[in-house]
């Protein structure tokens, strides 16, 4: 009886590592979307203006134009309004803007 016990809870241990490792591969904290703003030296040719009443609408580019250089991971429920911000950079055709007086290259990219 002891011996099947013992076979029993070395079993059970065994999944639980199988489960613990599986779930260990598949999560993944990094996943989602970092925006960021690199500052520039020099003004751009082409670029689109905002005023921080504007990035209002866009707390994830307001958040990376505030802390320059740093990534930022927007949080799911604002993936929207950077695909929105996207789309108005795209209109423009480029990816720099304009927020008092300073210039920054934005960048969006989604990490799996």
């Amino acid at each position: 009886m002891k011996s099947t016990t013992t076979a029993l809870m070395i079993i059970s241990f065994g999944i639980l590592a199988l489960f613990l490792v599986f779930f260990l591969v598949i999560y993944q904290p990094g996943a989602g979307m970092y925006v960021r703003a690199d500052k520039l030296q020099d003004s751009p040719e082409r670029y689109t203006e905002f005023s921080l009443e504007d990035l209002e609408k866009y707390p994830g580019i307001k958040e990376a134009v505030m802390n320059p250089g740093k990534d930022i991971k927007v949080p799911s429920n604002y993936h929207e309004n950077i695909t929105e911000f996207g789309k108005i950079s795209s209109n423009n055709g480029t990816n720099y803007i304009k927020v008092n007086n300073e210039y920054y290259d934005m960048h969006c990219e989604f990490a799996d």
